[in-house]
């Protein structure tokens, strides 16, 4: 038998039919059918079919950079003038105010011990001071707008700071208690004169002295930082100096101490005269 019978009497294997590959489909945004996934106009209703937009991978991969950018300018170059809107990877930021460096406070903190601050008494902080820590927490004396003016006020607010929470634990006027246990013990000002009532006393002071003199058209007072006052519960003593011209043309001082209760003149005394040199 030829070679070519031979072949021909072979069985043929049969051809395996070829799978058709599922199209993916999806949704016209128009017309609401269901295309071919690849198809950029609708056979239904012609509209054109967009692609995806690259751009909200792009924002999502800029956007952060950008912050991040923009936060180590505000550290190295600004200093944070005020709190960053997020969480920094790199350390605590100190607010650069008198507060704020000697407490090592960051804004946000800062504005939560002012605020304490505010609730007894004591506005604007002028400067500040650490006077001990224990490892725990720290003290710090400080001085507000009002208490810098004058010697017998200054350095007499004394304030406890948790030197992990940063919270106030306490606060004092020299030894009286302002700020206990997060509540409000008593203002501040209720242990000192403030501007408004020191002038207030300094005017009735300077008209019971003046009542009291033979010439007080002649006489001349120390300017407000030469007084004195001092203030115990509802008693007040105002002291300072007058100086007086004699009838020879020469000039004497004489010490003098008021006295009120109630914010009433009670008493004036008029110390012996000094020759002015």
């Amino acid at each position: 038998m030829s070679e070519k019978a031979k072949e021909e009497k072979k069985p043929q294997k049969e051809k395996k039919p070829k799978k058709e590959k599922a199209v993916k489909m999806k949704v016209c945004p128009s017309c609401q059918a269901e295309i071919p996934q690849k198809a950029k106009l609708c056979p239904h209703c012609a509209a054109e079919q967009k692609g995806k937009s690259p751009l909200p991978v792009i924002l999502a991969v800029v956007v952060p950079l950008l912050i991040l950018a923009a936060g180590a300018v505000s550290v190295f170059v600004f200093h944070f003038p005020v709190d960053p809107p997020f969480d920094l990877p790199f350390g605590k930021q100190v607010n650069e105010t008198p507060l704020g460096t000697v407490m090592e406070l960051s804004g946000k903190q800062e504005e939560a011990v002012t605020a304490v601050f505010e609730q007894c008494g004591i506005f604007k902080i002028t400067d500040a001071k650490k006077r001990s820590s224990n490892g725990t927490s720290s003290v710090y004396v400080l001085n507000d707008a009002e208490t810098s003016l004058y010697s017998d006020t200054k350095d007499a607010i004394i304030v406890q700071i948790n030197d992990k929470t940063k919270a106030v634990d306490s606060i004092d006027f020299r030894e009286n208690a302002v700020y206990r246990g997060g509540q409000v013990v008593a203002q501040a000002t209720d242990f000192y004169l403030g501007s408004d009532e020191r002038d207030q006393y300094l005017a009735l002071a300077l008209t019971a002295v003046k009542a009291r003199l033979e010439f007080p058209e002649l006489a001349s007072f120390h300017a407000k930082s030469g007084w004195d006052y001092t203030m115990e519960e509802n008693k007040v003593t105002v002291k300072s100096t007058v100086s007086i011209k004699t009838a020879g043309g020469g000039e004497e001082v004489r010490p003098f101490l008021v006295e009120f209760e109630d914010g009433e003149f009670v008493s004036i005394t008029l110390g012996e005269p000094t020759t002015a040199p």
